[in-house]
C-alpha cells in the first residue's frame, strides 16, 4: 500500500513537472521552428566529422557527389508522395538564390576545412549566426547595439583564440582563415534572404540538381583527377543526404516560421556539438584554445540574440 502511494505521488509530481515545462516551452509556430532548427543542427553538426572522413577529396568534386546524392533522395521521397510536379515547380530566381547560398557557402567551408582544420573552421564557420543578426540590423535600417556590438566582438575573439596555437607558431593559414570568414558571410546573408521568402515549397532539394551541375563542372575545369576510396564515397553520400540536403531543408522551413535572429541564436549549439563529435571518433586533437573558442563563439551569439 505504501508503495503504490509513493508510485502515485511520483507520478503525480512528474505530470506536474511537465505540464509546468509545457507551459513555459514556445507554442504554435515558434515551437515549430526550434523543433526544425534542431533537427537542422544535429545533422549540420555531423558536417565537420564527414568532411574530414572524405579528406583529401577536392571541395567542387565532394559537393558535386553530395548534391547528386541529395539530388536523388529528395527526388524519390517527392515520388513516394506522389508530387513531382509540385516539387521540380521552383521559381527560377528562388532556384539561383539557392544555389549563390548553398554552393558558395559550402565551397568556402570545405576550402577552409582543408587549410586550417576542421574544428577551427567550423569555429570560423560558426561566426554566421553572429553576422546574420548583425546584417539583419542593417538590413532593418537599425543602428547596432551595444550589446550587438559586444557579440561580434566576442565572437571573433573567440576565433582569435581558437586559432592561437596557428598563429602563435606563425603557421596561420590567412587564406583559410578568409575562406571561412566568407563561407560564414555568404550563409548569412542567404538566411536573411530566404527568411523573406514567400514560395513555400521544397527549394533546397530541386536547386541540388543545379548544385551538383555547377560543382561537377568545376571541378573539371579547376581541380585534379582524384579518386576516392570506399570510405570517402560514403562520407560524400551521406553529406549530400544529411547535413547538405535535410539538414538546409529543416533550417529553411524554421527561417520562415520564426524570428531570423532567434532562430539564428539557437544555431549557437552546432559548434559545440560539432567538436565533440569530433573528438569522439578520433577525427580531431581538441585542445583548450579550440574549446574556450568555441564558448566565446557562443557567448558571442547568445549576446547577438539577446540584442533589441
Amino acid at each position: 500500500m505504501w508503495n503504490q502511494n509513493v508510485s502515485s505521488d511520483v507520478s503525480l509530481r512528474w505530470k506536474t513537472l511537465w505540464q509546468t515545462l509545457r507551459t513555459r516551452l514556445p507554442q504554435g509556430p515558434q515551437a515549430e521552428a526550434y523543433t526544425l532548427a534542431g533537427g537542422a543542427i544535429i545533422l549540420w553538426a555531423s558536417w565537420p566529422s564527414l568532411a574530414s572522413i572524405a579528406q583529401p577529396a577536392p571541395p567542387f568534386l565532394l559537393l558535386s557527389v553530395a548534391a547528386l546524392s541529395g539530388f536523388l533522395g529528395s527526388a524519390s521521397a517527392a515520388w513516394a508522395r506522389g508530387n513531382v510536379v509540385g516539387w521540380i515547380s521552383i521559381p527560377w530566381p528562388t532556384a539561383l538564390i539557392v544555389l549563390a547560398g548553398l554552393l558558395g557557402n559550402n565551397a568556402f567551408y570545405l576550402a577552409a576545412i582543408a587549410r586550417i582544420g576542421p574544428a577551427e573552421a567550423n569555429i570560423v564557420h560558426y561566426l554566421w549566426p553572429v553576422l546574420m543578426v548583425g546584417l539583419a540590423a542593417v538590413v532593418l535600417g537599425k543602428r547596432p547595439t551595444l550589446t550587438q556590438v559586444a557579440g561580434v566582438l566576442t565572437g571573433f575573439a573567440g576565433v582569435a583564440i581558437a586559432l592561437s596555437p596557428q598563429i602563435g607558431g606563425g603557421g596561420l593559414d590567412a587564406a583559410g582563415l578568409i575562406l571561412g570568414i566568407c563561407g560564414a558571410l555568404t550563409f548569412a546573408t542567404y538566411s536573411i534572404v530566404r527568411s523573406k521568402a514567400t514560395f513555400t515549397g521544397d527549394v533546397v532539394g530541386p536547386s541540388m540538381g543545379l548544385i551538383a551541375i555547377c560543382a561537377g563542372g568545376a571541378h573539371l575545369l579547376f581541380e585534379g583527377t582524384f579518386e576516392p576510396s570506399m570510405a570517402q564515397w560514403g562520407a560524400m553520400v551521406a553529406i549530400g543526404l544529411g547535413p547538405f540536403t535535410m539538414s538546409n531543408v529543416l533550417w529553411d522551413r524554421a527561417t520562415r516560421k520564426g524570428s531570423a535572429a532567434a532562430i539564428a541564436s539557437f544555431a549557437f549549439l552546432t559548434p559545440l556539438v560539432a567538436i565533440t563529435l569530433l573528438s569522439a571518433l578520433g577525427l580531431a586533437s581538441i585542445s583548450a584554445p579550440i574549446i574556450a573558442g568555441a564558448g566565446l563563439a557562443i557567448a558571442g551569439a547568445v549576446l547577438t540574440s539577446k540584442a533589441g
